[in-house]
């Protein structure tokens, strides 16, 4: 597979020093780093693409090793985590991260994929429309959400977190799937307007305030605000059949002890339309 494989450099001008210490680095804006737009490119326009570090604008040769050829996978090796907009708007193409990585990732993609395998910062995913990320290790807050004073956030695609999620998770959330394998913040599902949001770990406190619609599935005890209404302990099949299409179309593994199992039923915001459910397993 042909891929352009950007490394690091141990030196670049993010960094701040006194002497020889390394005491902070300034952001970087790197939303230029999309592989829909760089597979279109020279190598020569590659290298001279231009990013944000505070106030200056540098190369992308300033701050990377560049290898191979342009293409639409690009793997990035390094420290990324106060890189910022990686991937924002991208809609085709597969980047791939082997370390962490900052704020904004994949923020208004509308398709291809980002695969991150260390940390991701908050705002991962804020207001997508199409697209998969993945995060193998932990990410912030606002995980598929809107922006401030924006009326709606994720609006399809798929975010899958493989470690723990911050606060405010799927706020505002209109469409889309997002599956958090550890434990989340506080407000999950706040605002929620449609979409489904996977939890096998813990939640925080306040899930679902303010939702209109949509499915909060959980895998552990969950503090039910007390504007949701209890309905029902059943056998939902449409579980069985999401369960396997994450397995199937997205790799996702689900143990077999969650399939054919009951859960309890809460409907709500009752301040809002209480159209939204929150499903919580039981365990035998």
């Amino acid at each position: 597979m042909t891929k352009l494989k950007l490394k690091l450099k141990k030196e670049n001008p993010a960094l701040i020093k006194k002497g020889k210490e390394l005491i902070g680095k300034i952001p970087v804006e790197v939303e230029n780093i999309r592989a829909d737009l760089i597979k279109k490119m020279t190598l020569a326009e590659i290298k001279e693409l231009e990013i944000r570090a505070g106030k200056e604008i540098y190369q992308l040769q300033d701050f990377f090793e560049i290898k191979g050829k342009p293409a639409e996978v690009i793997e990035i090796d390094g420290d990324l985590s106060n890189f910022k907009y990686l991937g924002a708007a991208m809609n085709s193409g597969t980047i791939i991260v082997n370390g962490d990585i900052g704020m904004h990732v994949g923020s208004e993609m509308s398709g291809g994929k980002i695969e991150i395998k260390g940390d991701a910062g908050d705002w991962l995913g804020a207001e997508m429309t199409g697209g998969i990320i993945t995060v193998n290790g932990d990410a912030g807050n606002y995980v598929g959400a809107a922006f401030r004073g924006d009326k709606l956030g994720m609006n399809r695609g798929l975010i899958y977190i493989g470690g723990n999620a911050g606060n405010f998770v799927a706020n505002k959330m209109r469409r889309g799937e997002i599956v958090i394998k550890g434990d989340c913040g506080d407000m999950l599902g706040a605002q929620m307007i449609a979409g489904s949001v996977y939890v096998f770990g813990k939640c925080g406190k306040r899930a679902g305030a303010g939702m209109k619609r949509g499915t909060i599935i959980t895998f552990s005890d969950l503090e039910i605000l007390p504007t949701f209404s209890y309905n029902i302990s059943y056998f939902p099949n449409f579980l069985n059949i999401a369960f396997k299409h994450l397995q199937h179309d997205y790799q996702i593994e689900i143990s077999d002890q969650f399939f054919n199992s009951e859960y309890m039923r809460y409907t709500g915001d009752n301040t809002e339309l209480g159209k939204g459910e929150i499903l919580i397993w039981k365990k035998d």
